[in-house]
């Protein structure tokens, strides 16, 4: 069933909003922490909303330095876990322009309002079921453990089974001149990694700990599967409706897993929790649906773009070659071409060493697919690969089964540069060398041109081969109709998704050449 992109209303406003988001629960975790002089903060999260607004990684990387040399401060081996496990998931906080961070960040102050199920809501419901079940699940994680480590029994209403403090962030007060380091030595000198093991050890409602992350990743996911499509009218009504519920059952099971597994159960406290976790959540969804409202895209322009492709060049050199090679027998085959998104980023921050070392892996990963799908293919000499395909079926697949793989290798490296392709399939007339691969002609040409309209993680292929493919597993987004330089006729762009979670992204377009 094919699907289409998805904008929302005044969606020029989000990038604020998560500015401001950035700013204040910068400024929130810093005032906590009472570790600054008081004019620190708010310009740490002045500084952290700003970048936020532009680049979500370097935002979220400033607030963890800045929340992290407190609690080196209070426990040297505390801020080293913290900071370590911030660097190493960075690249997951910023996913989705930070929203993965913004909901973490969000459920440790809704802890201060007792609001925090309304966050795990939300995450779902923002998400979608299957990241917001994730992200929650992390959230809850980690509120556990900061319970654990300050020796609280709950933070909010949320059990964390605290009995010996590892962190003693009332002593962050009486430090003079943070900002001089003269915290460091004494901090050195109390290290006491035993702690974290008597902390753990001794911690209370083991049972219920290992319980509440799944309540609220089901929360969650029930929030993002209960809610109605794009489009359908019912969906702003449902919509409140859904969190309504999601809210209740995870207030429900929460106080009936305390009761049943022997934790604490502040009937009081779950109550206005619930109740406050609950306006949060309507308020939120609310504003989602009619400031915010979601609409199906259907994209207009012409034009073309190139990110970080050497298009230009390869058209120049086949237009070269061509009348050399016009007596070589042509044939029509379907075209796939793709090259690695911020290749020169890339290789001016990691080095020509690395940056080859992932090139050839990328080829070893990608090239068996293609003979695999009865392909013929070649590396394009640099970032790219270039193959051929009998029919669009086959060239199809071979493109969805790439960027699944390439999905599957960036995420058993977490910590590593993400290797991130774009695609581009085409058919018709093309010269063939001697072993079958395309080498020019009028479908590489065509085929190049559709890939540069795309972003790292897409595949686009012409409206004809979607087409000729049939139904594919995951669908298709059609784009509407494109100029493309050195192209006569508009052609038709269809967006081939290769996982049941992806969402269209509407092509990358300019004006048109004079």
């Amino acid at each position: 069933m094919p699907t289409t992109a998805i904008r929302r209303r005044n969606h020029a406003a989000l990038p604020w909003l998560r500015a401001i988001a950035f700013a204040g629960v910068t400024y929130l975790a810093l005032f906590v922490l009472a570790f600054y002089p008081a004019a620190v903060p708010p310009v740490v999260a002045i500084v952290t909303g700003v970048l936020g607004l532009f680049s979500p990684a370097i935002g979220i990387l400033v607030f963890l330095v800045a929340v992290g040399l407190p609690l080196l401060a209070a426990d040297i081996v505390a801020g080293a876990l913290f900071l370590v496990l911030g660097f190493g998931i960075i690249q997951y906080l910023s996913d989705s322009d930070g929203r993965v961070f913004l909901v973490i960040a969000l459920a440790f102050a809704a802890t201060l309002i007792k609001a925090e199920w309304g966050v795990a809501v939300l995450a779902g419901y923002l998400l979608g079921a299957s990241d917001g079940a994730v992200v929650a699940f992390v959230a809850c994680l980690l509120i556990q453990s900061a319970g654990l480590v300050s020796g609280s029994a709950s933070i909010g209403v949320l059990a964390t089974g605290g009995t010996t403090p590892v962190v003693d962030l009332r002593a962050l007060a009486q430090i003079k001149d943070p900002l001089a380091f003269g915290w460091f030595l004494p901090a050195l000198s109390r290290i006491d990694p035993s702690g974290f093991l008597k902390a753990v050890t001794q911690a209370r409602d083991l049972a219920l700990l290992a319980v509440q992350p799944l309540l609220w990743a089901g929360a969650a996911a029930a929030a993002g599967l209960l809610r109605k499509p794009v489009g359908d009218p019912r969906r702003r009504v449902w919509a409140l409706v859904c969190v309504s519920i999601a809210v209740t059952g995870v207030a429900v099971l929460s106080a009936v897993a305390s009761v049943a597994l022997g934790g604490p159960v502040p009937l009081r406290e779950f109550g206005l929790g619930a109740a406050v976790a609950l306006a949060l959540a309507l308020a939120v969804a609310a504003t989602a649906e009619w400031f915010f409202t979601p609409t199906s895209v259907e994209p207009t322009k012409t034009g073309t773009s190139a990110e970080d492709a050497d298009v230009d060049e390869l058209l120049r050199m086949i237009s070269t070659a061509e009348e050399k090679l016009a007596s070589k027998h042509t044939v029509s085959r379907t075209v796939l071409i793709t090259d690695m998104k911020a290749f020169s980023r890339m290789t001016q921050e990691l080095g020509s060493t690395e940056t080859a070392r992932l090139v050839q892996r990328h080829r070893d990963l990608l090239l068996p697919i293609v003979e695999k799908a009865g392909g013929k293919g070649k590396s394009t000499g640099g970032d790219g690969l270039l193959a051929a395909f009998d029919t669009p079926t086959a060239a199809l697949g071979a493109a969805v089964e790439m960027q699944q793989a390439l999905a599957a290798y960036n995420a058993s490296r977490p910590g590593e540069d993400a290797v991130l392709i774009r695609a581009g399939i085409a058919s018709g007339e093309v010269v063939l060398d001697k072993g079958g691969k395309p080498f020019l002609g009028d479908a590489l040409n065509l085929a190049a041109r559709v890939m540069s309209l795309a972003d790292g993680g897409q595949v686009f292929a012409t409206e004809d081969d979607a087409a000729s493919a049939g139904t594919l597993p995951f669908g298709t987004v059609s784009h509407g109709e494109f100029r493309l330089k050195n192209i006569t006729a508009p052609v038709g762009i269809v967006e081939v998704l290769w996982s049941s979670d992806q969402q269209g992204r509407a092509p990358h377009v300019s004006p048109p050449e004079e």
